[in-house]
């Protein structure tokens, strides 16, 4: 009974590890790992096991904005299992990861945080998790937007997850949460203050939505329809017919 109770406290129960083949990966890509379960020193009924894709969210308010952890993304691996002491069980998975994922890295920037949380259901535990943070690279196309705005004479100013979802005629974003890379002129450039762009995968192809902010005329939304495989040319073609 004393070990029981001591394996409730976390003192002598079964530890849990995720290991993940490669934390990098991009939206819409594959997250392969496994996770291993290691008895403690009696045995522990472990009702399921669940992972979750979480990012931090920014939440705007009347009141002001705040920031919240946030679920993209749960999973649920596997049901019941008795785990005896000193026992080893491995569980592989491989996850689909949804196209809107936010990104975290982009060249010279770190703009996010994307984690992994495991959870296990265990009878009597105190707090079976264990996190991995992930590093989620930008797509090729996203970085051939980056570019073109660079072209165009605009600066990356900041990138935010903002709570919420991204929605123009006929398209509606699915997670919750959308990200914003926001864009500056370095120089007056017809009146434009800032540039918002946000990416809206729309089956084969992708939707870039653009919101513009001028000093006279407030914001104005535009969408463009690219494919995976649009250069940086192309890209900057289609947005300078949006920006003037």
């Amino acid at each position: 009974m004393l070990k029981q109770l001591l394996a409730s406290a976390g003192i002598g129960a079964c530890k849990i590890d995720t290991q993940l083949h490669s934390n990098q990966c991009v939206p819409g890509g594959s997250l392969k790992g496994q996770i291993l379960i290691q008895g403690g020193a009696v045995a522990q009924k472990i009702d399921g096991f669940d992972l979750a894709l979480m990012t931090r969210v920014k939440v705007k308010t009347d009141n002001g904005e705040f920031y919240q952890n946030f679920c993209l993304q749960r999973f649920h691996l596997a049901d019941a299992l008795q785990l005896e002491p000193g026992a080893r069980r491995e569980l592989p998975f491989e996850l689909r990861l949804t196209a809107e994922l936010p990104v975290t890295h982009l060249p010279k920037h770190n703009v996010g945080k994307v984690w992994l949380s495991t959870a296990a259901d265990i009878a009597m535990a105190m707090d079976p998790t264990d996190t991995d943070l992930l590093r989620i690279d930008a797509t090729p196309l996203m970085l051939n937007c980056i570019d073109a705005m660079l072209a165009l004479g605009y600066q990356l100013q900041k990138v935010d997850v903002e709570k919420g979802y991204l929605q123009v005629p006929g398209k509606r974003s699915t997670v919750g949460c959308y990200q914003e890379f926001e864009f500056r002129p370095r120089q007056w450039l017809s009146g434009i203050k800032e540039v918002e762009l946000s990416f809206l995968p729309d089956g084969a192809s992708m939707l870039l939505v653009v919101e513009v902010d001028r000093s006279f005329r407030g914001d104005s939304y535009r969408t463009v329809r690219l494919s995976p495989q649009s250069s940086s040319a192309e890209v900057q073609q289609a947005l300078r017919a949006v920006l003037g």
